[in-house]
């Protein structure tokens, strides 16, 4: 019942990283479903060495257009399921926000925006994603992948 999540079916966690020009950076797929985005996070390679500071990230550098601007540290953009760390920023807690707050949690939804249209591009274009696959965990192959009528 492990792969059983918190909308009552069977599902595994896809996470991943993609970038501005909605390029995947990186993918891990396997968690189980019951699990949260940010517990997923935690036990993958990425997230292990991100948190021993050893995933070599890009040194700071301007943001575009603004060649004199000071250096902006790069990191990834989660939840409220992640963890607030250095290398990952996360929306403010919805209630009693201040107006600055208020923008920035706008947008912080705006960035991560991104990464939901990489996913919509790549399901467009490998159009099986719309589909429900029967698949058992312990079975890789995939010969082993029938479609389902959910």
């Amino acid at each position: 019942m492990h792969y059983f999540n918190y909308k009552k079916f069977f599902s595994m966690v896809l996470l991943a990283v993609a970038d501005a020009s909605y390029k995947f950076l990186y993918v891990d797929m396997g968690a189980i479903g019951s699990e949260s985005d940010g517990g997923a996070f935690a036990q993958t390679r990425l997230g292990e060495m991100l948190l021993q500071q050893e995933a070599n990230l890009p040194q700071p550098e301007a943001l575009p257009g603004q060649p004199n601007g000071f250096p902006v540290d790069y990191f990834l953009v989660g939840d409220d399921a992640f963890p607030l760390r250095n290398y990952l920023m996360k929306p403010y807690p919805k209630r009693g926000l201040t107006k600055e707050e208020r923008i920035y949690n706008y947008r912080l939804s705006r960035a991560s925006r991104t990464v939901e249209n990489a996913f919509g591009i790549l399901a467009n274009r490998f159009r099986i994603s719309h589909v429900v696959m029967c698949l058992k965990p312990d079975h890789g192959g995939i010969s082993d992948v029938r479609m389902c009528s959910a």
